[in-house]
């Protein structure tokens, strides 16, 4: 049985492999935008942008694993559909634009673009040397560095609610009269259910480190690392909202929730603030650096038995160092398609993952290629790239096309439809035998 500490400690490390630089920018634009309607559009963001992560979390622990969700697929498939996550969440996509925010928000407003080697050489050598101790990484996150950057995030809320720069203004664009349905549109799209797969295999990792065997007590304390995570990511992200909804008379135009954070800070702490920031953006991307690096090094140390962990985790970083210095842009273009289509295929094995028994390996790869049908579908929508045409056919026909969400509809039907044919054909299997007597 673990102690209260490190059931406390499991949930900072879980927290804070989520917490990234993107879940630190988006809330305080969704905040600005959202205005008058920020609680409306908050109910809707934190139900998919934190529920639907939690809610993965769970599943994990009910099918005792990450790597049972892909359990009734062929083993090509399962390892092809891990091989692509991990290279996606990791040196592909997650990893280096890690880098780079980090670096943006720290050491660019005094040095400009000169020091971004010299950032990531030290910044990879740190994530190595965490990554390199899995066996610690609950030390590392949940007793450390977390609890730093809850502190920083605290003040930084507490300032927020103490003084608000502004009285929240009137809502603008879908926030005007739907806000609910676009805070729920956003919070799919952080699309931190695919994260949720792959750190199931660290927190199981990390409870079995703490000495626990048996299968029904780790999937109790995933359970309770899920609940720690969706409470403490639920005030980040009203607090940093909170500072967005608040912050429209530091600035004329916001790009971005970085621009109204570095505002914040600065009309706030002054200098100091961005001193502040950078910190917690190092801080934040650093943790989710060490987690996407030890979750994918893990996979690969467990399923091609000539790789190590360690040889794997040194390969992740160095190739996303580099990959952040030489060509963020140009990979990010091919990438972001990649984890749009990812992440209704990890959904789509999340809602299977219970009914895994009772469905035959057919009527599971049906599902799964409907959802990556439609989210390639889904993907052209985001990417502007659909034709003018079939758009407008879709966004008639389509239910939940208009929210990026096309796949829903038709991906649930499948998993339904085989749900039912496997029940048949298992039944007509079960009478044959008693037919021929």
């Amino acid at each position: 049985m673990l102690s209260a500490r490190n059931i406390a400690a499991l949930g900072f490390m879980t927290f804070a492999m989520y917490l990234g630089a993107g879940n630190l920018i988006f809330p305080p634009f969704l905040g600005l935008q959202a205005g008058e309607h920020f609680a409306s559009g908050m109910a809707g963001f934190l139900l998919t942008g934190v529920g639907l992560p939690a809610l993965a979390l769970v599943m994990v622990a009910l099918v005792h694993g990450s790597d049972n969700l892909t359990a009734a697929l062929p083993k090509s498939v399962a390892t092809g559909f891990w091989v692509m996550v991990f290279i996606v969440i990791g040196p592909a996509f997650v990893i280096p634009r890690a880098i780079t925010v980090a670096y943006q928000f720290s050491l660019a407003p005094f040095v400009g673009e000169a020091a971004l080697l010299p950032f990531t050489v030290v910044f990879c050598l740190a994530a190595i040397v965490f990554a390199l101790y899995p066996g610690k990484l609950v030390d590392t996150l949940g007793k450390w560095l977390t609890p730093m950057l809850v502190v920083i995030l605290s003040v930084l809320a507490v300032t927020a609610f103490m003084s608000p720069a502004s009285e929240a203004l009137a809502a603008v664009g879908p926030y005007q009269d739907k806000a609910f349905a676009e805070g729920l549109t956003q919070g799919y799209m952080t699309m931190d259910a695919l994260g949720s797969i792959g750190f199931g295999w660290i927190i199981f990792r990390a409870i079995r480190e703490m000495g626990v065997e048996c299968p029904r007590a780790t999937a109790k304390y995933t359970l309770m690392a899920a609940v720690m995570y969706a409470v403490a990511m639920a005030l980040v992200y009203l607090s940093l909202a909170y500072i967005g909804a608040t912050s429209a008379s530091l600035g004329s135009v916001f790009g971005n929730g970085g621009e109204i954070l570095t505002a914040f800070t600065l009309a706030h702490f002054g200098t100091l603030g961005s001193v502040l920031l950078g910190v917690v953006m190092i801080l934040a991307c650093l943790t989710t650096a060490i987690g996407v690096t030890t979750a994918g090094s893990e996979f690969y140390s467990r399923t091609f038995q000539p790789v190590t962990y360690s040889r794997s985790v040194w390969v992740t970083m160095i190739v996303a160092g580099l990959v952040a210095n030489l060509g963020l842009e140009q990979l990010l273009a091919i990438t972001l398609p990649v984890v749009v289509v990812l992440h209704p295929v990890a959904i789509a094995l999340l809602v299977i993952a219970p009914l895994r028994r009772r469905l035959t390996t057919p009527a599971v790869m049906a599902a799964v290629m409907t959802a990556l049908v439609f989210g390639s579908v889904d993907a052209l929508h985001i990417l502007g790239k659909m034709p003018t045409a079939l758009d407008s056919w879709l966004a008639q026909y389509l239910p939940l096309y208009s929210d990026y969400a096309g796949w829903v509809v038709p991906s649930l039907l499948v998993i339904a439809m085989g749900a039912v044919v496997s029940r048949a054909t298992r039944s007509v299997l079960a009478l044959q035998p008693s037919m021929k007597g």
